[in-house]
């Protein structure tokens, strides 16, 4: 299961509260966290220890260089001794409210650069103790790529993997493909927020992705955690909360949410031996529901998968037995009928890889760029607003040339990120309708085999899961000039109050969109030719795929024939099967 959430939202401490035990620190400046996998111990790595995976020097150097970018520092392609020169100037005057996780970053990095960049790209085996400073103290885990703690617990040891992913207001959670590759895999996602927490933009644009993809997924996997909720005055005043979180669900797209009001503090407390701190904790309601869905509905698909195995196997020694049950001159005959069906078998799985349907993948791609467009400029007002807000744009003494230019630097990186999330959940739209191509092509072509061989049953047709199409460079604005923005602000009072504010939105949509356009339009060239590459891989793996199970079942049922002391071994084969069925039924 992922853990997702603001690093406010305590979710460290949830894990230590699932867990039972305070197995995860709780940094108190995690910004920069790392990502968390918690297992069970092996013999290499026994309980306690921890390895340690440092990011690649140039991760992180570019790292450095994005952070600058957004306080308004030129960095690109500045070296190693440039940037922590720049880093070292920096002040805090007049950062914009979205960029303080940027500047802690680089001032814990320039703070361990000397102790810790040696260690880049390097994999670390730790103890508890060490395990734990990398993840609390700043300095250290900024340059931490992943972290992975053997830990012996209930959880653990049933083979579940707890991973802790860092706060969607993390420096780190700039790297979307990471989160987006947990969101896809994770047999369950939990996200959890603060009892007295509003959303903050970056939980909102993680919701946003999260009800883009709901729909893409077999099953409903997502559990919603409102922790701390013991700081709740009365049950009205916690009841108001959770239907508060429910409204915001709603509003990104997530209906019917698996909503739980935990208390970790209490949790923890209560698998101390605290019965009534468990039962108040909400923990245990949590675990039920979870077990019900990791037992049922995923046990369920598991089940279903191995009924259906089984089913198909019976099938196949069914034909076998009845090939077998004829008189000499009989099999004699039904086996030179069966060895003139190969060619026309192979010729109709073949048909599945024929012209492949790249017109229908085309017209899908161009429909989901088109509205990816559409609800950037829906959303334009407000990151808009996020971006150039009072609190930011103070005549407070602050250098306001200054900080209009982050303020838009600001809006860029909440389009870029918007743009990096809108696309990697079209991945998920686009592999699924190449999917539904294969599907149907297949489907036909084994019906047409049924005709041939009556009885023939392949085994279920699974997608192969895509490669990843080539990820574009970050879209940004080459028309944005920072003079002219200044010239449309002029002044708090005249922006805010005046036209100033309305005049800057307007003229910023007209520059960007044509912009973002062109670069969709790139984008789908590139993604156009990557699907239609991997379809025609996906049904040429689909016609082999039941070409060869086709030839396996008449490889079957000849060879059932030839030998006619294996008639009383198929039966009993057949009747184990059966019994099998039974007791699964």
């Amino acid at each position: 299961m992922s853990l997702f959430g603001a690093f406010s939202a305590g979710k460290s401490s949830l894990a230590n509260a699932l867990i039972g035990e305070r197995a995860l620190p709780v940094s108190p400046n995690p910004t920069t966290a790392a990502i968390n996998r918690i297992l069970a111990p092996t013999e290499e790595q026994p309980h306690g220890t921890a390895r340690v995976s440092m990011k690649a020097r140039e991760a992180m150097l570019d790292d450095l260089r994005f952070s600058l970018s957004l306080l308004g520092e030129d960095a690109s392609g500045a070296a190693e001794a440039e940037l922590l020169k720049r880093i070292a100037a920096l002040r805090p005057d007049g950062i914009h409210a979205a960029g303080r996780p940027h500047y802690s970053f680089l001032k814990a990095a320039a703070a361990g650069w000397s102790e810790l960049s040696p260690q880049l790209g390097e994999v670390l085996r730790v103890g508890e103790e060490d395990y734990r400073r990398y993840v609390a103290e700043e300095s250290r885990s900024c340059f931490v790529r992943e972290i992975e703690l053997f830990y012996s617990s209930p959880l653990t040891d049933q083979g579940i993997v707890l991973v802790d992913t860092p706060g969607a207001d993390s420096v780190n959670a700039r790297h979307t493909g990471v989160a987006f590759n947990y969101i896809k895999n994770a047999d369950a996602i939990l996200f959890v927020t603060y009892y007295n927490h509003a959303f903050s933009q970056a939980d909102r644009q993680f919701l946003m992705q999260l009800g883009r993809v709901k729909d893409q997924f077999e099953l409903d996997k997502m559990f919603f955690l409102v922790n701390a909720a013991d700081l709740a005055a009365s049950p009205e005043e916690l009841g108001d909360v959770l239907k508060h979180v429910e409204s915001n669900l709603l509003q990104h797209g997530i209906r019917f949410p698996r909503l739980f009001p935990v208390s970790s503090l209490l949790g923890l407390k209560g698998k101390h031996g605290d019965e009534a701190a468990l039962a108040a904790s909400g923990i245990p309601a949590f675990e039920q529901s979870f077990l019900d869905f990791t037992r049922g509905e995923l046990g369920r698909l598991a089940v279903q998968a191995a009924d259906g195995e089984l089913e198909r196997a019976a099938h196949t020694i069914r034909g076998w037995i009845e090939a077998a049950e004829g008189d000499a001159d009989t099999r004699r005959h039904e086996r030179a009928r069966l060895e003139g069906l190969r060619a026309a078998g192979a010729d109709a799985a073949a048909v599945i890889a024929e012209a492949p349907p790249a017109a229908e993948l085309e017209k899908e791609l161009q429909e989901l760029f088109h509205y990816i467009q559409q609800r950037i400029r829906y959303g334009f007002g407000d990151f808009f607003n996020y971006a150039f807000n009072p609190s930011s744009l103070q005549d407070d003494g602050r250098d306001l040339r200054r900080a209009v230019w982050t303020s838009w630097l600001e809006l860029q990186r909440l389009l870029q990120l918007e743009l990096s999330q809108e696309l990697l959940a079209t991945t998920l739209r686009l592999e699924t309708a190449s999917g539904a191509l294969i599907r149907v092509r297949a489907e036909a072509a084994a019906a047409r085999l049924a005709e041939l061989l009556p009885g023939f049953q392949p085994a279920p047709w699974e997608a192969a899961a895509f490669a990843a199409p080539p990820e574009p460079a970050p879209w940004q604005s080459a028309g944005v000039q920072a003079k002219r923005l200044y010239s449309l602000f002029r002044s708090p009072r005249s922006f805010f109050e005046g036209e100033g504010k309305k005049a800057l939105r307007e003229e910023l949509e007209e520059t960007i969109a044509p912009e973002i356009r062109a670069w969709m339009d790139h984008a789908a060239a590139d993604w156009l030719a990557h699907y239609r590459t991997a379809l025609e891989a996906g049904l040429a793996a689909a016609a082999d795929a039941l070409g060869l199970s086709f030839q396996r079942e008449l490889d079957g049922r000849i060879g059932s024939m030839r030998d006619g002391g294996s008639l009383d071994s198929l039966r009993a084969l057949e009747r184990q099967l059966q019994e099998l069925l039974g007791e699964a039924g």
